[in-house]
């Protein structure tokens, strides 16, 4: 086995063993075990701003969640909003 091998093998153990973690780990409170979107994501799909999602969050038509100190949109309010856009 060279080094190349190593790698591959040692990065598919760390994608097994995180997937597992990932599995395991309880839904962050307020989720509901949906699955949330960075800023970054719902600006990628939809094509608004920070500015924007920021609004709309303030008027109720996209809400975001807090998990500590970061902001995450849960993905069913994404697509509503995206349908609504027509994106």
């Amino acid at each position: 086995m060279d080094y190349d091998d190593f790698t591959r093998v040692l990065e598919e153990f760390a994608d097994k063993v995180a997937n597992k973690v990932k599995a395991a780990a309880p839904a962050p409170a307020g989720t509901d075990g949906q699955e949330l979107m960075t800023a970054k994501e719902v600006r990628a799909m939809i094509g608004v701003t920070d500015k924007t999602l920021h609004v709309w969050d303030k008027t109720g038509f996209l809400p975001r969640v807090r998990i500590g100190g970061v902001v995450r949109y849960r993905r069913a309010d994404v697509e509503r909003v995206a349908q609504v856009k027509g994106r």
